[in-house]
């Protein structure tokens, strides 16, 4: 499904574009090479593959995989989907190393599959990860560069990736902020309020103008304005709207 000219959504379990399960998946041609953003959980990923295939791309010219963060929606999948295209899998500090070897609790898979949001029989892949984020840290691929913007508060370590193209700003925000300015806490180890408090700021001042979260509807224009909505609620006395009421997995 093409997003922009160069921005395709290859896997979402919302869409059913791919396993129930999956956040949306990002295809980004950057030329002789594409990025795919985050992974998805990693069940049937053969569904993501031909939508790959189908937008006319070749799964092997899949160089590198940007993984917001190590929850199984968005990271379970990289095992597989690194073995079928050979891609390198690049992720944030604080979450590579979950994504190599976080138990259930440190992944939030203890709490999620109490509730129904896993399946009991599922188990995370863990996957080696090729390169470490730091926070603002630029990833080229091909005639494209991505700036790492690490907000822990969902998870330790999670991370937008900003693209910068034709004078368009494009924020993958993965489950830090969506559409409305809502956030992604939750009760689960590694999410903290104090630490979106602490670092919600780095998304001001973007002039984003395409927002595509991990979850729900994404804007191609006036991204900026859910991302102040957001600041601004993470500056009140109360618990900020919160994506639970559209979403219990994560």
């Amino acid at each position: 499904m093409r997003i922009l000219e160069d921005i395709f959504m290859v896997g979402s379990g919302e869409l059913r574009l791919s396993n129930k399960m999956d956040c949306h998946i990002y295809l980004v041609d950057c030329g002789r090479e594409q990025v795919l953003v985050d992974a998805g959980i990693g069940l049937a990923v053969e569904e993501i593959l031909a939508n790959v295939r189908r937008e006319a791309f070749d799964p092997r010219d899949i160089s590198t995989i940007l993984v917001s963060h190590s929850h199984a929606d968005h990271a379970g999948g990289c095992k597989a989907l690194k073995s079928e295209t050979g891609s390198d899998v690049f992720a944030p500090e604080g979450e590579s190393e979950l994504i190599e070897n976080g138990s259930e609790e440190d992944l939030g898979l203890d709490v999620t599959k109490r509730v129904g949001a896993y399946p009991p029989t599922y188990v995370f892949e863990h996957c080696k990860v090729d390169r470490v984020l730091k926070d603002r840290e630029e990833v080229r691929v091909g005639q494209y560069e991505f700036r790492t913007i690490q907000v822990p508060g969902h998870s330790p370590g999670v991370a937008c990736f900003l693209l910068r193209r034709d004078g368009q700003n494009i924020l993958f925000s993965s489950d830090v902020v969506f559409v409305g300015g809502t956030i992604g806490i939750g009760n689960w180890k590694g999410s903290s309020l104090t630490q979106y408090r602490k670092n919600i700021r780095k998304l001001e001042a973007l002039q984003v103008d395409a927002l595509l979260p991990g979850h729900f509807i994404w804007t191609l224009r006036y991204g900026q304005e859910h991302l102040d909505k957001a600041i601004e609620n993470l500056s009140l006395p109360y618990v900020p709207p919160n994506f639970q009421h559209q979403h219990p997995a994560f």
